[in-house]
């Protein structure tokens, strides 16, 4: 036990006073002389009468009143042990593995960990529980559904650690490893109590990229194929007339012409592009500190044009242009603003800062390049297009209008990285030159050691929650009327006799 204001414990030298008065309340009685005692004179011992205590369980009371009345000042509370508190056992599931064939492998183990008191949540900003029944049938379904997670799980890592915050909770979390569910800044820890498994998925997919007028009567297609290791391209040349195509591996290209654009359906998936009749129009401007990155440039687009058979003439103005790269160091002027409105798409490359730091980029077929990325990126990026080895934005974009602004931070020469001497760059400017009309899409995978945190870290504990106090007051003030009651009775006896 122990007091919040211990300075009031000195009230209870109060009892000195009914000390005092019971000291010093002695009752005279009357002295008859009797006989020949009456002559005697009264010894000294008989003048002074012997100090003695009266009613002495009632003094005991009263002293006892004051006592606890000082205590009860000094707000005594009783310090003890806080009970632990319980941890939170919690499944957490990305939407992609819950309406797929990829949850198959984990079925079991989530089973298992239902039965002993976890329960099951979707990877959401709201972390939603799964109910039992609506978990049973998930589990059982026997056919892939389309929907998939539209959340960065890097950025909902944070509200999943504040919401599981103690260290005796256990939490596991099941994601897919691909790419596209991956963006921004990976963060740099994560709580030891949380444990991110990474699940592998198989699937694949294949789409139309980019249409060209090769001639009248023959269309040149360009299909990409997206798989956990890595995205490829390759084309197709074809009768502008034909409703289908055999492709390798038993699939069929089902072909439908509308005006100038083509629709392309490869099991079961629909995809869309304007069919490209003529040249591409490519501007590169530069200023003198950023010219040897134009070689680079120029060769990966001369490479893009032979592979796909469609004409890109480089100009050295923006009027009638598709494409601009802005290899300067000022700002992009408004007239250049105002066309991006109207549909110009514009990269820009401003490398006129030497400080950067080396990391490394995963390129189209899953080949690390080593890149020197800009220190600083201009602004918080969600629209990344590449993205480096610990996430930072490599290059990212902004739609304006009909248009967009494409951001590098990096450059092609050797000064800056291994991407202009890289047969991976046509394949990379290759679906932002041709851009399909609705989102790519990316089932590449990244590595374990990619995709977690670097560092665990171990969950605090407020160093308050590990004692607990309860108040005493009420039951001394209390005791102290109890107390009281007693002396009043016993007090009230005594004045009748």
């Amino acid at each position: 036990m122990t007091f919040l204001a211990p300075y009031w414990l000195f009230a209870a030298s109060a009892i000195l006073i009914p000390i005092a008065i019971h000291l010093w309340n002695k009752r005279q009685g009357q002295t008859v002389k009797v006989g020949s005692l009456r002559w005697l004179e009264a010894s000294a011992s008989n003048r002074w009468s012997s100090i003695k205590l009266s009613s002495f369980w009632l003094l005991v009371l009263r002293c006892g009143i004051l006592i606890l009345l000082a205590v009860a000042l000094a707000q005594p509370v009783w310090q003890h042990q806080a009970q632990k508190q319980k941890g939170a056992k919690a499944i957490i599931v990305g939407e992609e593995l819950l309406y797929t064939s990829a949850l198959e492998p984990i079925i079991p183990t989530i089973d298992s960990l239902l039965q002993r008191g976890y329960t099951l949540h979707t990877y959401t900003p709201e972390l939603e529980q799964i109910p039992q029944e609506v978990w049973q049938q998930m589990s059982n379904r026997t056919q892939d559904s389309t929907v998939a997670s539209k959340y960065n799980y890097w950025s909902l890592l944070p509200t999943l650690a504040a919401k599981y915050k103690l260290p005796q909770d256990s939490v596991l979390l099941f994601t897919s490893d691909q790419q596209q569910y991956f963006a921004g800044i990976r963060p740099e820890a994560m709580p030891r109590h949380i444990r991110w498994i990474p699940v592998s998925t198989d699937k694949s997919i294949t789409w139309l990229q980019a249409a060209v007028q090769a001639s009248p009567d023959s269309l040149l297609l360009l299909l990409g194929h997206s798989s956990r290791e890595g995205t490829s391209y390759s084309k197709y040349k074809t009768a502008a007339s034909a409703q289908s195509i055999n492709l390798a591996g038993s699939q069929q290209l089902q072909l439908q012409r509308q005006q100038d654009s083509l629709q392309v359906t490869i099991s079961g998936n629909s995809s869309k592009v304007k069919v490209q009749t003529e040249p591409l129009q490519v501007a590169i401007l530069s200023d003198e500190a950023q010219q040897a990155e134009v070689p680079y440039l120029r060769a990966a687009l001369q490479a893009i044009s032979s592979y796909t058979s469609l004409p890109i003439q480089i100009r050295a103005d923006t009027l009638g242009t598709d494409w601009l790269f802005w290899l300067r160091s000022e700002p992009l002027p408004e007239s250049i603003n105002q066309q991006v409105k109207q549909g110009l798409q514009v990269w820009v490359q401003q490398g006129q800062k030497p400080e950067s730091i080396k990391t490394s980029f995963t390129g189209i077929g899953g080949t690390s390049i080593k890149v020197h990325q800009l220190s600083q990126p201009q602004a918080q990026q969600q629209s990344q297009e590449w993205t480096a080895a610990k996430g930072e934005a490599l290059l990212y974009f902004q739609n304006i209008g009909r248009g967009k602004v494409y951001t590098f931070r990096s450059g092609f020469s050797p000064a800056w990285s291994d991407l202009g001497q890289s047969a991976q760059l046509p394949e990379l400017l290759l679906p932002l030159l041709l851009p399909q009309a609705q989102t790519i899409h990316d089932f590449r995978a990244l590595d374990e050691q990619q995709l977690l945190p670097e560092n665990w870290v171990e969950a605090r504990v407020a160093s308050a929650a590990k004692t607990a106090q309860t108040p005493l007051l009420k039951w001394i003030v209390l005791a102290a009327f109890v107390l009281f009651l007693i002396e009043r009775i016993i007090a009230s006896r005594r004045s009748n006799l």
